[in-house]
């Protein structure tokens, strides 16, 4: 072995700069190889004049009169964490050619490997090229091209390129799932781009798509700018539509994707998505805009052209090790703004509360959490998205703030919670409904629990709560009064698990009784139930102490809760449960009406139960049974199973029509999917949701998928019957392509 300055017989004056051309070189053959794919690598530094190369080899020859250094036999040359290894390999000491034959490899810091038969490059790396060369990039990305060259300092040119993400046949009789060839390609350090010139894009081997032109980033930098995949797809309301996204790369820390998707019927539509991130944060705006007048399923306009748009953003910060905050932005012109363009936003979490897709909530909040106390503060707005839905009546929460705290040492054995909680509510008041107008609230409470064993296994679990709540009223228009109330309750919960091992499962069966009584004279006219509106005493709540979920609502008097739990677990890891009960009350209390299963002195029976045996077979059910006929009054039931290739899945949900909340909402609904595996990564998707009220279909889709490593094909069919405003029945055909490392043709 011989160090790069040990070496014998070489003009001192060049020793320094012809190795650090070789090391320069190793960089330089390494770029040429890049292929584009999302990644975090920093272009290769220049190399110094003075920097340390390692070379090893079986032989090395020092020719003075030919002016060269030849090191030959197992060659392997070492800089800055990067290998290069070759059968044989030329430095001429006069013009600082270097030039590697004969199995050629270069290994990187990041693992990424490159092939060539030959590589030459001259001391100044104004001029290189590879000859046969083949990379392995990347999350499994692999290149090669007959020749490569590069040009100066800002450009590197690929001759006969073939790329694929796919894995390859070792063997070599079965080419990959995609590949993508080009006659010509080149890297431009500059723009930090990889451009293609008559490239084919080949599906099993054959071509499919010709592209004059392509470009993507260079995977030496994490994104770039430029043009994205585009968006395809049609529908009644929209007809033909084509968008096209452009992203560009503000900063490292912030980017910009704009979209512009012209549909075959109405006016383009415009979209823009930022991205920044913080070093205690990151935020996130959405937003779509258009110009154009309301149109119905078929496309025809109707009313006025206006601005119309939808606006979404997050955001979420650090402030210290207690403290975070953010906020939460949906808002859109229209009720029909989303289903009309077929846009995506609702129900996703911007905050601690979630908006759904008849619903949308903006907020700014605060929260705070430690082992052992729990804050926040919140101000909420809401938008209604329903035809019934009434914008002065719909309140503004400024702020809803609560605060938990337990108590490490413990009270008469027990622990103990602190909670205080304020709302304040206001509203553009007009007179209608028994929502007048502002109120506020504010309830301090302490919570005593403590479980005890005893006996032969039982376990009794007393229990107690004081709180005291004031309001403050809006009762007329600009006339204010001021409520007390103080509450308490106490009772205890007791249970006695049985428990029965077996070689192949065991057995748990476990009654319990929960009894309470509470403070009445809790109703005041004056204190209008908001926060309790719409909630079921079911198998979730059964033995709740208080039945009422929040703070307006209380439930009064004595009441007793009973049922029986059992559950079966396998050796083998199958499992099956079963829950029913019933809950007794003393007083029939305002505000609690049939639909919360708390109206009279009796409840309905409430019953659960779950079967999972693994991937073959599972299903899950809730019911509400009639106190008295056993009539089901609500139900439901889920199951999914597999077979060989088939599997499916559906979910049944029956409501007493005195249940549903919403009349606009079906009461009998049937969801269902069946999926197909057919060959080599083909599968057949069905879907269905049915109204069984109207016997209509909500929403059907037939999906032809397939799937591999590194591809992605779907050709979907959506219909939909139902009708909303001016939206009636659409259907649509959508297909996405996703080659990896490439992107996605036709949607995210």
């Amino acid at each position: 072995m011989i160090r790069s300055g040990e070496m014998a017989g070489r003009p001192a004056e060049r020793t320094p700069f012809g190795w650090a051309a070789l090391a320069a070189a190793l960089a330089m053959t390494v770029s040429t190889t890049a292929m584009a794919q999302a990644q975090t690598a920093a272009p290769p530094p220049p190399a110094e004049q003075n920097a340390n190369v390692l070379l090893e080899a079986d032989e090395i020859i020092n020719d003075d009169v030919a002016q060269t250094i030849t090191a030959q036999g197992d060659v392997q040359v070492r800089y800055q964490g990067r290998t290069m290894r070759a059968d044989r390999l030329v430095y001429n000491l006069q013009t600082g050619e270097i030039h590697a034959i004969g199995d050629v490899q270069i290994a990187l810091e990041d693992g990424s490997v490159t092939y060539a038969e030959e590589i030459e490059a001259d001391e100044a790396m104004n001029v290189g090229a590879a000859r046969e060369l083949r990379s392995h990039i990347g999350d499994g990305g692999t290149l090669a091209a007959r020749a490569a060259v590069r040009h100066g300092e800002g450009e590197s040119e690929l001759r006969n390129v073939i790329y694929t993400s796919c894995p390859i046949c070792s063997t070599g009789d079965r080419p990959p799932t995609w590949s993508l060839r080009a006659r010509r390609a080149v890297q431009d350090r500059e723009t930090r781009t990889i451009s293609y010139q008559g490239a084919v894009l080949e599906v099993a081997g054959v071509p499919v798509l010709y592209f004059p032109f392509i470009a993507h980033p260079d995977p030496s930098v994490e994104r770039s700018s430029g043009l994205l995949p585009p968006n395809i797809g049609r529908n009644r309301r929209l007809g033909t539509f084509y968008e096209q996204p452009y992203y560009w790369a503000i900063s490292l820390s912030q980017d910009l994707t704009a979209s512009l998707r012209l549909h075959g019927t109405v006016n383009p539509l415009l979209g823009l998505q930022y991205r920044k991130r913080f070093w205690s944060g990151d935020v996130q705006f959405d937003t779509t805009m258009t110009q154009e007048e309301e149109f119905d399923s078929d496309g025809d306009r109707l009313g006025e052209s206006r601005f119309r748009y939808s606006m979404f953003g997050q955001g979420a910060f650090r402030i210290n090790n207690y403290w975070n905050w953010g906020f939460g932005v949906e808002n859109i012109y229209d009720d029909e703004y989303l289903r009309r363009y077929d846009l995506d936003g609702t129900g996703e979490r911007r905050g601690p509360y979630i908006g759904t897709d008849t619903r949308l909530i903006t907020q700014l909040y605060a929260i705070g959490q430690d082992l052992e106390s729990y804050s926040s503060i919140a101000a909420v707005n809401f938008q209604g998205l329903r035809e019934s839905d009434t914008s002065d009546l719909l309140p503004l929460i400024l702020p809803y703030a609560e605060f938990e705290r337990v108590l490490n040492d413990s009270v008469l054995g027990g622990q103990v919670r602190l909670q205080a909680n304020t709302a304040t509510l206001a509203r553009n008041d007009d007179g209608v409904g028994p929502f007048v107008g502002n109120d506020s609230r504010l309830s301090l409470s302490a919570t005593w629990r403590r479980d005890m064993i005893f006996g032969p296994g039982m376990v009794f679990s007393p229990f107690a709560q004081a709180r005291g709540d004031l309001f403050y009223v809006e009762t007329s228009a600009d006339e204010y009064e001021t409520v007390t109330r103080g509450l308490g309750m106490a009772g205890a919960e007791i249970s006695w698990p049985f428990m029965r091992p077996g070689d192949r499962f065991d057995l748990i069966v476990e009654p319990v009784v929960m009894a309470a009584w509470a403070s009445e004279d809790a109703e005041d006219p004056r204190i209008v139930n908001e926060d309790s509106l719409l909630f079921e005493l079911d198998d979730s709540n059964l033995f709740r102490p208080n039945a009422a979920p929040n703070y307006d609502l209380w439930e009064p008097g004595g009441r007793v809760s009973a049922g029986v739990r059992a559950t079966a677990r396998a050796r083998s890891g199958e499992s099956a449960s079963v829950m029913v009960g019933r809950r007794w009350r003393e007083i029939d209390a305002a505000g609690f009406d049939d639909q919360s299963n708390l109206d009279g002195d009796t409840a309905d029976w409430v019953a659960a139960g779950q079967i999972d045996l693994g991937s073959g077979f599972g299903a899950e059910a809730r019911m509400r049974l009639d106190d008295q006929s056993f009539e089901v009054r609500r139900i439901d039931l889920g199951v999914r199973g597999q077979v060989g290739r088939f599997s499916a899945g559906a979910r049944y949900l029956s409501l007493d029509e005195s249940l549903v909340a919403d009349p606009t909402s079906p009461n009998e609904e049937l969801t269902a999917s069946v999926g197909v595996e057919l060959v080599r990564g083909w599968r057949m998707q069905f879907g269905l949701t049915r109204d069984l009220d109207s016997d209509i279909n909500l929403r059907q889709d037939i999906r032809a998928i397939y799937e591999d490593d590194c591809t992605f094909l779907e050709i979907a069919y959506t219909r939909s019957e139902t009708q909303r405003g001016t939206i009636g029945p659409d259907e649509g055909l959508q297909i996405r392509i996703g080659l990896r490392s490439l992107g996605v043709l036709g949607g995210s």
